[in-house]
């Protein structure tokens, strides 16, 4: 099997496991005047795709594999991302700790660092070798999916809450990916209070998909239920 070809099958079976475990729409006990279209959410978008890209950073790292974070490194660059506009934020609760972790940041499989590290997992197979240097020949042209990226520092016990409006009959996906050195909880609720998605605390990047049956806004809780200040990105497509 080809190095290419092994990619192929990588990349359908994390994104398969990645679509598994994602929070979909709570339909049942919604009430009539829920913001949810029962229309399917649509195939997976940009947030996805970074969602997963992340995902497949951590376990190439745990495992020192370098055909997963060339995986990585390729899913991450085809995603343009854009400063959040018009998203609001307020902080709740009493800090528990306002320590820092390990991490400053969520890791970037796009970066520089990132393309150093395959390099050298490469090792002696010319296959990859010649891959990992035609990195830069592969980047997409033309226009790249484009992702929309807020950041925020969170202390320990406390909660951010975001508003965000959104559009009716639109796919929607929102993303979370935290600096790994805590457990992160999502929750997404419309304005009538009707939870759309809710994914309890943990470490591994999260993503929520849904549709919007109108125009309207809606409120997405992030809580840090680590012991350390956690550092996150808020993705949105």
């Amino acid at each position: 099997m080809t190095v290419d070809s092994r990619l192929m099958r990588l990349t359908t079976q994390l994104l398969l496991l990645v679509l598994a475990t994602v929070s979909l729409p709570l339909g049942a006990g919604l009430a009539e005047t829920s913001n949810l279209s029962i229309a399917t959410s649509g195939k997976p978008g940009a947030a996805a795709r970074l969602v997963l890209a992340q995902a497949t950073y951590k376990a190439a790292m745990r495992e020192g594999d370098a055909i997963m974070l060339l995986a990585s490194i390729r899913m991450a660059r085809t995603v343009t991302l854009r400063p959040a506009t018009g998203w609001t934020r307020e902080t709740t609760g009493e800090a528990t700790s306002d320590e820092p972790g390990m991490n400053a940041a969520p890791p970037d499989p796009a970066a520089p660092r990132t393309v150093a590290i395959l390099q050298a997992l490469a090792g002696e197979d010319p296959s990859l070798q010649d891959l990992v240097y035609d990195l830069d020949a592969q980047l997409p042209h033309g226009r790249q999916t484009t992702a929309t990226r807020a950041t925020s520092e969170l202390p320990a016990g406390q909660t951010d809450i975001w508003r965000i409006a959104l559009s009716g009959a639109v796919p929607i996906e929102l993303g979370l990916i935290g600096d790994g050195d805590g457990p992160l909880g999502l929750t997404v609720t419309d304005d009538s209070g009707s939870v759309v998605c809710v994914l309890p605390a943990g470490d591994p990047p999260r993503l929520c998909r849904f549709t919007p049956a109108r125009n309207g806004f809606f409120s997405v809780t992030v809580r840090n239920a680590g012991t350390v200040r956690n550092s996150y990105y808020l993705i949105g497509t």
